[in-house]
């Protein structure tokens, strides 16, 4: 208790303002000229079915925000994105960034929407409340309670419009400080706060009655869980004029732009947002001065996402395809649309969707023609055909048995073996499993493996799977597991190989086959040192599957290194790298996969491992989940491969 203030009067000093309800958010600000820019976003997990409800936007569109708001910098007309979709039009629908967010506030622009809004002669509800509102910009000042309560050293904390540096902001958790100015225009401020990680947007206290400001928060809330590149929301005012979000470093593609064509990486991170838009049935205001590239995550981030709304491939297309906005991004039409085709699908409804716009767009005849001629001209890809394996040594047929066992099939004790050598001895990633070269006179030389059993029998499951799907494309070595808790082991074959490293250990085909299988069945790890080419010039050896059966999603923007290149032995470091070659196997695969007898036999091995019926059913699951994204994957796979590719071919 503060014995210098009432009760009663304390109490009220902590209340949210009288005018605070429910509230869904304003729009986004724009970084002034020379600023840093303030693009606020961040990864939102793993891809999810989006489903929003935003209220329609289309009374937006009218005479007094044409000529009082004027559209972000763009290569695209305005009338150009309005035309988009003639029942909801994009650039209409959802009202761009005022002027005054890069030039100093008009107090003209506002009149003149005012006098625009007393022109039309039925105003919607909407609309009158946007003409008064507007009134109330140059009188609305902080009350006497939100200005005791900021002074109050607990409790949350919101800065009062227009806010300074150094003014305090507490929500749940968060607490900070603001420190520079993002962007401002007429109807909000944008600041960075002094720790760099949030960007505050204020808006001004009469904004709030302006239709199409209370969107954005509602619409980060229902894109929770998705992929989509748009700002995390990390907490709001109760009266909804202050917004926290992640504060995203980076520059627009107007500035990019500015400076000639887009980078490798920006360039292939435009269909990489059109996927991800067009997959989830949603568009956006994809102006120039709302695209900020995010360097550390390359990738393209949304900043004003109160922009988004419902809309079909036309609606995103038209925006991102322009002819003008390509050949200065120096992205080639034809190689956006193999991209855009492998990460949707060129099965899916959505591919066929968008085809279907495409065909009726003027702009994207002379793509569209380039990439039916270089399909062409391409050559056949792969087939697979997908059948067992010949069976290995006798004894060995990966299964599960107990130690007696291993005996009276072997006629000797591999794990009691005397004068064993241990193997990857310099590995430091062997960590929680030990490896032994083992031997009898008179008997075949075996590989020892001893780890916990959750590890073994990863091993043992994958082995099964390989062997009865991918036996024509490359060999797995045959082995037994024994069940013992952290000493859990396997013996299995020693093959006659060694690591292939730095060369190409799989021919087109044996790519093709190995990206479907490591990536349906979620194995990582593929070190160069996994993969093993035969001394008898027969088919590749592939071993060490203890990290298996993982989500295997779409992974777009790694880092630069080689060495993540050289643990994708599907992917060629030699020759440039075309989704299109793997297509036709993965489709075959799908199919194959969708089979009842292939699905009881996935599940039959799974069990034969040591899962139990319900771990084997959540498994198939997820298989289905990473065969499903298949194109996207192996799409983003050869867009990082290729630019080692690019480099090698450089320098010879």
């Amino acid at each position: 208790m503060i014995p210098s203030v009432p009760r009663a009067l304390f109490l009220i000093a902590l209340a949210v303002p009288l005018r605070a309800g429910q509230v869904e958010g304003p729009v986004s600000g724009q970084a002034s000229p020379g600023s840093q820019s303030g693009a606020i976003g961040t990864t939102l997990g793993a891809p999810a079915p989006v489903t929003m409800t935003v209220p329609s936007l289309t009374g937006l569109a009218g005479p007094n925000l044409a000529s009082a708001l004027a559209p972000s910098p763009s290569l695209v007309p305005v009338s150009a994105v309005a035309a988009v979709q003639p029942a909801v039009p994009v650039q209409a629908a959802v009202p761009a960034l005022p002027a005054s967010v890069v030039t100093p506030a008009k107090p003209a622009a506002l009149a003149e929407a005012r006098a625009s809004a007393a022109a039309v002669p039925e105003k919607a509800a909407g609309e009158q409340a946007a003409a008064q509102g507007a009134e109330l910009f140059d009188q609305a000042k902080p009350g006497f309670w939100a200005a005791l309560r900021e002074k109050l050293p607990f409790g949350e904390r919101f800065p009062s419009w227009p806010g300074k540096a150094g003014d305090t902001l507490r929500v749940g958790r968060l607490k900070t400080t603001l420190g520079s100015v993002a962007g401002e225009g007429g109807t909000s401020k944008v600041w960075k706060t002094a720790d760099g990680n949030y960007a505050v947007k204020l808006l001004h206290p009469g904004a709030m009655a302006l239709p199409g400001v209370r969107e954005e928060a509602a619409i980060l809330r229902a894109l929770a869980g998705s992929d989509l590149p748009v700002a995390k929301l990390y907490g709001e005012s109760p009266d909804g004029t202050v917004l926290v979000k992640e504060y995203i470093d980076g520059a627009t593609a107007h500035q990019l732009l500015e400076r000639g064509a887009l980078s490798r990486s920006q360039s292939e991170g435009w269909p990489e947002l059109a996927a991800k838009l067009i997959s989830k049935g949603v568009t956006a205001d994809l102006a120039r001065g709302n695209l900020v590239w995010q360097h550390w995550r390359t990738r393209w981030v949304i900043v004003d996402a109160g922009s988004l709304t419902d809309g079909g491939p036309k609606a995103v297309l038209d925006q991102m395809m322009a002819p003008e906005l390509l050949a200065r991004a120096g992205i080639d039409g034809a190689e956006f649309l193999s991209g855009l085709r492998a990460r949707l699908g060129p099965d899916s409804a959505a591919w066929g969707r968008t085809l279907a716009d495409l065909k009726s767009s003027k702009a994207a005849a002379a793509p569209l023609a380039e990439l039916a001629a270089r399909d062409a001209a391409r050559p056949a890809a792969p087939r697979l055909v997908f059948g067992p394996a010949p069976k290995g040594p006798a004894g060995l047929d990966d299964s599960v048995v107990s130690g007696g066992e291993v005996v009276k099939r072997l006629g000797w004790d591999p794990a009691n073996a005397k004068n064993p050598q241990k193997l990857h001895g310099d590995d430091p990633g062997k960590l929680n499993t030990t490896i032994l070269s083992v031997s009898k006179p008179g008997k075949a030389p075996l590989v020892v493996k001893i780890a916990q059993w959750d590890i073994i029998r990863n091993e043992v499951a994958v082995r099964r799977l390989a062997r009865r799907f991918f036996g024509r494309y490359f060999r797995v070595p045959a082995s037994l597991a024994v069940e013992n808790g952290f000493d859990s082991y396997m013996v299995m074959e020693r093959i006659d190989a060694s690591p292939a490293y730095y060369s190409d250990a799989f021919d087109l085909e044996q790519r093709v086959a190995a990206a479907v299988f490591i990536r349906t069945f979620g194995v990582s790890d593929v070190n160069p040192g996994n993969v093993l080419a035969a001394h008898d010039k027969g088919l590749p050896w592939l071993i060490d599957f203890e990290q298996a059966f993982g989500r295997s999603a779409p992974v777009a923007g790694r880092l630069p290194d080689e060495r993540i290149a050289l643990e994708m032995p599907w992917m060629s470091r030699a020759v440039r790298n075309r989704v299109e070659d793997y297509q036709p196997g993965v489709r075959a695969w799908r199919e194959h996969l969708k089979k009842p007898e292939t699905r009881s036999a996935i599940l039959a091995d799974l069990a034969a491992s040591g899962f139990t019926k319900e771990q084997a059913a959540g498994l198939l699951a997820r298989f289905d989940l990473n065969a499903a994204d298949l194109d996207w994957t192996l799409q983003n796979d050869a867009d990082f491969v290729n630019q080692f590719v690019a480099r090698s071919s450089a320098q010879r």
